[in-house]
C-alpha cells in the first residue's frame, strides 16, 4: 500500500511543474528589461541660443525619439530618455584631469 503523504507531494509537484512558479522577489518583467546598451552620449550642448545632445551620432533635443527612446530632458552632464514604461539616464563620462606640470619641472 503506498504512503498517502508521498501521493499528495507528487500530486503538489506535478502542479506546480504544469503551472510553473514565479519568484516573488523578482521585479515585474517589464522592470527586469535592460536598457539597451548601444546608447552612448556623446556631447552635449548648451547655450543660451540652443541645446541638444548626440546620442550615437544622432543630434537631439528634447522631444526627439532614439529608436523607442524619447527625449525628456537635456542636462549638463546627462539626458534622460523614456519609452512607454521605463526611464533610462545616459551620463557623460567625467573628464580626465591631469595635473599640468610646468616646463622644466618633474612630475
Amino acid at each position: 500500500m503506498s504512503d498517502p503523504r508521498a501521493s499528495l507531494v507528487s500530486a503538489v509537484i506535478a502542479v506546480v511543474a504544469a503551472v510553473g512558479l514565479v519568484d516573488p522577489t523578482m521585479p515585474p518583467a517589464h522592470v527586469v528589461a535592460a536598457a539597451p546598451a548601444a546608447l552612448r552620449l556623446q556631447a552635449i550642448v548648451r547655450s543660451q541660443e540652443r541645446e541638444f545632445a548626440v546620442i550615437d551620432g544622432q543630434r537631439v533635443v528634447p522631444g526627439d525619439r532614439v529608436g523607442a527612446w524619447r527625449v525628456v530632458e537635456i542636462g549638463p552632464d546627462s539626458v534622460r530618455l523614456r519609452d512607454d514604461a521605463r526611464e533610462l539616464e545616459l551620463r557623460l563620462a567625467p573628464p580626465i584631469r591631469r595635473p599640468v606640470t610646468p616646463p622644466g619641472e618633474q612630475p
